[in-house]
C-alpha cells in the first residue's frame, strides 16, 4: 500500500514540476489493450485475495507471483519507455526473492517490529492483508532482496525491498522525461504590449 501513496506523491510532485501529465495518455503502449486488461485483472483478484483471504494456498501464491510476471512482461514489451527498464528489473528482483521463498515476499520479525504494527505474526505466517511471510533471516533466500528497508511516509508504516525502490525510481523517471515540460502556472508578471508606433 505505502507504494500507492509514494506513486501518487511522485505524480503530484511531477505535476508542480509543471509536466504535462496529460501527454502520457497520448503514448502508445505496446501490448495491447488486452493484456493491460488481463494483468490489471489479476492485480485486482491478488488485491482482494491478499485482503480478504487468510492463509497462504497455492491459488493465492499462483495470483501473486503470476500477476508480478506479466506485468513484467508488459514493461520489457515497452522497454523504449523512459524508465521502463528500471521499473522491469525491480518487477523482477521482486519476483525472483518471491519464488525463492514459496511465492510471498518475505519480512523479518525485527523489520516487522520496527513498523509499530498492532498484530502479532508468528514465524512462517502471513501479515493480515499484505502479501508478505515473515521469516526469520537465516530461512530467508535472498535476504538482501526482500521487504528490508522500513518506510514510514505520511504516517503510513511499511517496508520496502530494493526492488520497490528500483520501480519507484523508473515511474520517477517516467514521469519526468516521459511528460513534456508544460507551461509555467504563473510567469510573475503580465507580458506587455508594445505600443509604440
Amino acid at each position: 500500500m505505502i507504494l500507492i501513496y509514494l506513486i501518487i506523491s511522485l505524480s503530484c510532485l511531477a505535476w508542480l514540476l509543471r509536466r504535462d501529465l496529460s501527454a502520457i495518455g497520448q503514448i502508445t503502449f505496446r501490448g495491447g489493450w488486452k493484456l493491460g486488461l488481463a494483468i490489471l485483472g489479476l492485480f485486482m483478484l491478488q488485491a482482494l485475495l491478499v485482503t480478504y483471504a487468510p492463509g497462504q494456498t497455492m491459488f493465492q501464491m499462483m495470483v501473486v507471483v503470476g500477476s508480478q510476471t506479466l506485468l513484467a512482461f508488459l514493461i520489457i514489451l515497452n522497454r523504449h519507455l523512459s524508465g521502463a527498464k528500471l521499473f522491469a528489473l525491480g518487477i523482477a528482483l521482486n519476483t525472483m526473492v518471491m519464488i525463492a521463498n514459496g511465492g510471498w515476499m518475505p519480512i523479518t520479525p525485527e523489520t516487522y517490529q520496527t513498523l509499530s504494527s498492532e498484530h502479532t505474526v508468528e514465524l512462517q505466517g502471513r501479515a493480515p492483508a499484505s502479501k508478505g511471510i515473515m521469516l526469520s533471516q537465516h530461512e530467508t533466500n535472498l535476504w538482501f532482496l526482500s521487504d528490508i528497508i522500513p518506510v514510514d511516509f505520511l504516517g503510513h508504516n511499511s517496508a520496502m525491498s530494493i526492488g520497490d525502490v528500483l520501480i519507484l525510481a523508473g515511474i520517477a523517471q517516467f514521469l519526468l522525461l516521459a511528460a513534456p515540460q508544460g507551461r509555467p502556472l504563473y510567469t510573475g508578471r503580465a507580458s506587455q504590449v508594445n505600443t509604440s508606433p
